[in-house]
């Protein structure tokens, strides 16, 4: 039984920024449309010689590749296996090493040429992958990747002392906070998809909590009605092996995919593979979303040749009520950053990343969710919400 529509890898593997260097100065996007442009155009090209070109990486280095003139640096959220891009964009051969990559940079100095050079940096960015790629038309190109970042947003390159650069916009940013009706998707069809056979599976109320039970014997769903999750677990499948990157998120996607239940914009995000996890991120309009009163996040963890743990929310963001709509207008990435180095609790040195996110709360109805545009910072794994309090008393709308 198929709870949801069937998804491809396309639609789950994605990068969340792009940027620019060209003519002494940044541009970047992180405009879904424009990313989903700018992929498209790799369809045609060819992948030739993947080799290792630094084992060693050191974060100058990196910094001097993004900022060389004329090169383009596609950020992804979690690593991807190259054997998955494979999939995507083939190479024009298939011993691909089994690692990933978290960013493509791409130089395109010698594009009249219709010759493109392409590196691929993985493993916390110590690794450096090269390739080189023929590209078919050079006019394609010019009107489809470098034409379009003229017209970006104006970006600026935070610079910190031995390790990577933080980037980000110098524009204030129009944002719009949404009020969403919710609806459940019944925890009966992930019983019927997840267990081997429905009929003997019994449910129960937990005692002293608002939560379900659903149990064949071997496997177990809990359901928290509270913060709408559920957890299924397989216990007898529980494996301290590690499984190879591409076959944990290749297993995972297929997992969630066979019952339809990628049920959102979910995006891979995160993958561990000391735990054999990996974790998919609701989207709403191309930005992350985040909350701490529910989940929104997939998680499955891979066991001996099955799931052996699998985590979600069963709840679905319905219809956006036109008449709750409000806008307002959230600092700058600039007046973000200068805020975010003086605070206390969280050395700026630690910080991995600064990006615009959607904050979800609840009513206390239960069917009515809001999503408000906020700053989060990625520090140690986690993304945190700068609330007026972490900042100083910034305003302009952060909550």
């Amino acid at each position: 039984m198929s709870i949801g529509s069937k998804k491809s890898v396309n639609d789950v593997v994605k990068p969340y920024k792009a940027l620019y260097r060209g003519e002494d100065k940044w541009t970047g996007t992180v405009s879904d449309k424009a990313l989903n442009d700018l992929l498209g155009t790799f369809e045609g090209w060819e992948y030739i010689d993947l080799v290792l070109e630094n084992n060693d990486l050191s974060a100058n280095e990196l910094n001097e590749l993004v900022r060389a003139d004329n090169h383009l640096t596609i950020f992804f959220s979690g690593e991807v296996p190259f054997s998955l891009f494979n999939v995507i964009f083939p190479f024009t051969h298939n011993d691909l090493p089994e690692t990933a990559f978290s960013q493509i940079i791409i130089d395109w100095n010698n594009y009249n040429n219709k010759e493109l050079q392409l590196f691929f940096v993985s493993a916390n960015n110590t690794i450096l992958y090269r390739s080189q790629v023929n590209i078919p038309n050079t006019n394609q190109f010019l009107e489809k990747v470098i034409e379009p970042s003229k017209k970006f947003s104006e970006y600026e390159e935070i610079k910190r002392d031995e390790i990577p650069s933080l980037y980000v916009t110098n524009d204030k940013i129009e944002s719009v906070k949404y009020t969403y009706l919710i609806e459940d998707i019944s925890p009966d069809l992930f019983r019927n998809a997840l267990f081997i056979d429905p009929n003997f599976v019994e449910r129960s109320n937990v005692e002293g909590k608002n939560e379900e039970k659903y149990t064949d014997g071997m496997s177990e769903m809990i359901v928290d009605k509270d913060r709408k999750l559920l957890t299924y677990v397989y216990p007898a499948a529980e494996s301290s092996n590690r499984v190879p990157p591409s076959k944990i998120l290749n297993d995972s996607f297929e997992f969630i995919n066979e019952h339809g239940g990628l049920t959102a914009d979910y995006r891979f995000v995160r993958m561990d593979t000391t735990k054999n996890r990996v974790d998919y991120q609701l989207f709403l309009q191309g930005f992350p979303v985040y909350s701490d009163q529910t989940d929104t996040r997939i998680t499955t963890i891979w066991g001996n040749e099955r799931i052996f743990r699998y985590m979600r929310p069963y709840y679905s963001l319905d219809e956006d009520i036109l008449s709750e709509k409000e806008t307002k207008e959230l600092p700058s990435g600039k007046e973000i950053i200068e805020k975010v180095r003086e605070m206390n609790h969280i050395a700026f040195s630690e910080v991995d990343e600064i990006a615009v996110g959607y904050y979800l709360t609840r009513y206390d109805n239960q069917i009515l969710f809001t999503l408000e545009q906020n700053w989060f910072l990625l520090h140690n794994g986690s993304w945190t919400r700068l609330t007026p309090e972490m900042l100083g008393g910034v305003e302009n709308g952060l909550e």
